[in-house]
Formats: structure tokens, sequence, C-alpha cells
């Protein structure tokens, strides 16, 4: 099957749908190696092919803005489309984007963005004040219990422990390297970031960790000479130094993360299980009272069910596990509750929903995790005819 496709700069063009599918995974982040070789083969053919390939990139804007896209509930999604915003559009784009939304909601939404930015945006919920995305913010707590809020704090340099320092930046907060000789006073810290919040650190050994919303970490000032130990609730993305004398484990309730020099996503959150994703290198998934040890490869998830106590693994994307630290959120087939109780999270919103079925509706979708929460909620809208309604930082679900 073949489909047309026009913009406003180029002719109209007609390709092959399972190319337009493997453009689609590849501006999504989720396309397999195979799909990516056989992508990469098409453009190479022609100079065509590659200049549609740049055009698609650039003026869908996916890199970009990540403009927000989903393909549940289509038909339903596409009448609300047609009735709202393509009356007073040209008729061959009705007929365009209505074949192309069949194949690929992604790429016609890409391609679309121009006229819905030039239309009333009727989806948009009803809202009593603007809520902004999360931002870079921490509370310190040092050694001693002191706590500093590292948002409000101007001055870049702080005494962190006895003689020790780190330096404040504006992504977060590099600690000075060295190692600590005497092993039985190690001086503990702890991070706390709050919903809407999320935050960079660089330990004293140089591994680097991204940690999001309502995610605390405790670590020491400085690492001892036989291990690197810290203890996550929450979740964190791993960079970790390699230094095959000191392993780094990361602690959590009811299991452990034990790494040798790697990069992995730990989300953690109290009283819900726990997901290792493992980008490079190789960790071990290590349970209390067993000697038994979950080895990962890259690529690969470790799910922990706290419940019963068991370890599954798993293949996965793992762009879709890590996106978060790129500035987007990644929803493959979620339902409306887990992508509220994650934007809650990040917008420090709480939600309420006045009709509980819509909770089970599934939703796929990339979207920029630095826009106005009100232009993801207007996205959910278009597609499903979910509203939604904010009153001060309550946000309220209808059908």
């Amino acid at each position: 099957m073949s489909y047309v496709v026009q913009n406003w700069r180029t002719d109209m063009e007609i390709f092959n749908e399972k190319i337009v599918r493997m453009i689609r995974l590849y501006l999504s982040g989720v396309i397999s190696e195979e799909e990516r070789q056989e992508l990469e083969r098409w453009i190479q053919e022609s100079e065509r092919n590659r200049r549609f390939f740049e055009e698609m990139k650039e003026e869908g804007r996916f890199a970009e803005e990540f403009p927000e896209f989903c393909r549940i509930d289509m038909e339903k999604g596409w009448r609300r489309f047609e009735q709202q915003i393509l009356p007073n559009r040209w008729s061959l784009w009705k007929q365009v984007l209505r074949y192309a939304a069949v194949i690929a909601v992604p790429v016609a939404i890409g391609l679309s963005v121009w006229l819905l930015n030039q239309g009333e945006k009727k989806g948009s919920p009803v809202v009593s004040e603007a809520i902004e995305p999360g931002q870079v913010k921490a509370m310190l707590v040092l050694p001693g219990g002191t706590t500093l809020a590292l948002k409000d704090m101007k001055q870049k340099e702080i005494e962190v422990g006895e003689g020790l320092k780190a330096t404040q930046t504006s992504a977060g907060l590099v600690y000075d390297t060295g190692i600590d000789e005497k092993e039985e006073k190690l001086q503990y810290s702890m991070l706390k970031i709050p919903r809407g919040g999320e935050f960079h650190l660089t330990l004293s050994d140089g591994t680097n960790i991204i940690l999001n919303s309502a995610t605390n970490l405790k670590y020491p000032v400085r690492f001892g000479r036989e291990e690197r130990r810290v203890y996550l609730e929450g979740e964190a993305y791993f960079e970790v130094k390699k230094d095959s004398t000191r392993p780094f484990c990361v602690e959590i309730e009811g299991m452990q993360v034990q790494v040798y020099g790697t990069s992995f996503n730990v989300n953690a959150r109290k009283g819900e299980d726990v997901q290792t994703i493992l980008v490079e290198g190789e960790v071990g998934i290590k349970l209390p009272n067993s000697m038994k040890e979950y080895m990962l490869s890259p690529g690969k998830l470790a799910h922990f069910d706290r419940g019963t106590g068991k370890v599954q693994i798993k293949s996965v994307n793992v762009q879709q596990y890590v996106a978060w630290t790129k500035g987007i959120f990644t929803f493959e087939e979620e339902s409306l509750e887990q992508i509220m109780n994650t934007l809650s999270l990040w917008y420090d919103v709480d939600v309420f929903y006045q009709t509980e079925s819509v909770k089970q509706l599934h939703f796929s979708g990339h979207l920029g995790r630095y826009k106005e929460i009100q232009d993801i909620l207007g996205a959910i809208t278009e597609a499903t005819g979910v509203k939604f309604t904010i009153k001060e930082r309550i946000i309220i679900v209808t059908k």
C-alpha cells in the first residue's frame, strides 16, 4: 500500500506505507535495529528519499519540539480533528491527512502541525491558572542535619562536610573528588527531589546521576576504599564511573543493583514494583537472603515484584525508559491513570476522576516534558474526547 503526502514546501509525493511506518518509528525512538538498517538503505537509494526523510524530521518538528501524537481511539480522534480544525481548510488536506491518519497517526500530526497552529485549540482544558513544568530544584540534607534549598541558593560553593566541599551549577551539584580513608566514619548526605523537580548530581567518584521528581538519594559525601554504596527511593538514571577496586551498589528496599561500570535507569518508587533498565555495561540484581544474582545485558529490563519477591527479565527498547532524561515523556499503550500519575509528579498536581472508567483508556505517544501541562492534556482530549478542568493545582478528569 502507498499513501500521498503533501506539505507546504514540497510537491505531492507518493511513498510506501512500510517506509512511512519506519520513519514514524525512527522519529518516535522505538525503531528496531533491523528496521533502522532497512530505512537507511532506502534513504541512500535516491536524493529524493533523503530529502523527504530530512524534511520529515525538520517540518514534523518531532526532534525539536516533540509535538504530541497518539493512536488511541483513532477514528474518534479523527472525527474530532475533522470537526474542529479542518472545515475551513483545503479539501485536499482533509483527504491526505485522513488517509495518513489510518496509516500512521504520528506522521499525520507531524505534517499537520502547521494547520493546527493556525486554528483555535478547542481541545485545550479549562484552566484557572497556568501550570508550569518541573524545574531544577532539590533539598540537600547535610551530614549534620542542616537542610539547604538548592533551588534558591546563590552561592556556588557549599561546605558539605568536615573539610569537604561541592560546587553548585545551573543543573545540579558536583562533589569534590577523593576517597575517605576512614570508612567507619563515612559522612552521609541526602538529596530530596520534590514533586515538580529534577536534579543532576556528580558524586565524589565521578559518577553522574539524574534524579527524577519525588526521589530521594542517600550517599556518602566521599566513598570509602572498599565499595561505593548509595540508597535510592524514586527514579534515577546512573552513569557509573568505572572502578574495578570499588564496586558500586544501589540499595533499594527489598533488593540491590550491583554495578560493574555502566549506564542504567532505576524506577523504585515507594509502594510500586522496581524496574531496572540497562543501557550499556553490566549490572546484577540481588535479593536479600539469596545467593542468586540476575545478570542484565544492554537492552534488558529486570522487573522486581515487591509482593512475590520474584524477578523477571525481558528485552525492551531502552529509549522508552530513559527518554525522560532527554526532555521527553514516552508512553507505549499506558493507561490514562498511569500517564496522569507520571504527569502529577512532574507538574506537582493532584488528579481527581469524576468518571472512573476513563482510567483504563490506553494512550501511546511522545510528549514534550517541558511543555505546559495544558498542551499535553489538550492532545489527549483531541484524541480521546476525555475532558480536563484545572482548578488551582487539581486536574479534574471527565468523559
